[in-house]
């Protein structure tokens, strides 16, 4: 008996586990790294190059054929509108940032400067990937003011002569003045500049690029400063045709037409055939040449060119200006009795 008792619990012994027993130890022991998430390993990213092109640089990009200053470090500008349009620059913006502007124009960092109309425009290429856009404005002259201007330095005669000949006297804000308005600015606030750069604010507009285009924009007005009227909304070559026209009427007096008729009746008006149709005569006078009747009379008003010059610069006891008239005269006169009596010239024995 006790020899069966024995054999029943070796049996029970080496018996498997009951399944209920199996299935705890299942849940007991379970794979965690199966069932449970992990956070993902650091992988580096591959952006070396993208990370190279943002890093912050200390001088600008290089600009290839841009628009550079040619004034030197050393130097002092030769023209009097350079030196002004420079000196506001100056005056509007910080040292550092006065400086920094003036090393983009030597350096050439204005990649497209223009100059259309009011407006003058630079494309300026600072230390970021892509160019910034900077402009800058005058106050625009209307046609009240355009109106007065053209009849102030019409009736001086100096300025008048000068701006005909395309040249910008020194002190022709003289004319400017007494009628409440600026040819060239002299502050900062009489220039609007613009830029799209994140420097720039309403408060504080002059950054390193406005300085820049303004240097620009300086030393092409010294060299053409009748540019500075197009900025106003007055373009030169206007204002030259209406100083022409202005004095030509004042000679003439009141009235609608101008002392030299531009149309000739008869000849300027008279139709002709295209071009391609007239090759083959285009050289030749014609028979109608006969009936072209241009007799010769005294003018309306005389010696209209020399009365446009005005009184002569050159100051002496003799009146120069009534010697030229004189000449004319004479001369005009000995033709129109040329005209009348052809046989008159070879009694002459100057003739």
């Amino acid at each position: 008996m006790a020899k069966k008792k024995a054999t029943t619990k070796k049996a029970a012994a080496k018996a498997p586990p009951p399944p209920s027993d199996r299935v705890v130890k299942s849940v007991a022991k379970p794979t965690l790294s199966a069932h449970v998430p992990t956070a993902p390993k650091k992988v580096k990213p591959q952006y070396a190059s993208f990370r190279s092109s943002r890093k912050s640089l200390t001088n600008p990009r290089r600009v290839r054929g841009g628009v550079k200053l040619k004034l030197k470090p050393d130097e002092q500008p030769s023209s009097w509108v350079t030196q002004r349009l420079m000196r506001v620059a100056e005056e509007g913006a910080k040292g550092e940032i006065y400086r920094e502007g003036l090393e983009y124009a030597r350096a050439g960092q204005t990649k497209r400067f223009t100059l259309d109309g009011t407006l003058c425009e630079g494309i300026i290429q600072g230390r970021s990937d892509k160019p910034y856009t900077t402009t800058l404005a005058l106050s625009r002259f209307d046609a009240e003011a355009q109106e007065q201007i053209v009849a102030a330095m019409a009736d001086q005669v100096r300025y008048a002569a000068k701006l005909l000949s395309g040249e910008l006297p020194s002190n022709i804000e003289d004319v400017f003045a007494p009628l409440g308005l600026r040819l060239f600015p002299t502050e900062p606030t009489d220039i609007t500049p613009v830029c799209s750069c994140p420097d720039w604010t309403e408060e504080e507009p002059w950054c390193k690029h406005t300085v820049c285009l303004t240097t620009i924009l300086a030393e092409r007005l010294g060299s053409e400063p009748m540019d500075v009227f197009g900025l106003h909304g007055m373009p030169g070559s206007d204002l030259v045709d209406a100083l022409r026209q202005k004095r030509a009427v004042g000679v003439q007096g009141p009235g609608p037409s101008p002392v030299l008729a531009p149309l000739v009746p008869g000849v300027s008006d008279a139709p002709s055939a295209p071009l391609e149709d007239a090759i083959d005569s285009f050289w030749d006078v014609g028979a109608s040449l006969d009936d072209l009747d241009t007799p010769i009379e005294p003018p309306p008003v005389s010696c209209v060119l020399l009365r446009r010059l005005g009184p002569s610069p050159f100051v002496g006891r003799f009146p120069l200006v009534g010697l030229l008239q004189t000449c004319y005269e004479l001369i005009g006169s000995d033709m129109i009795e040329a005209q009348s009596d052809p046989d008159s010239l070879d009694d002459d024995p100057n003739g």
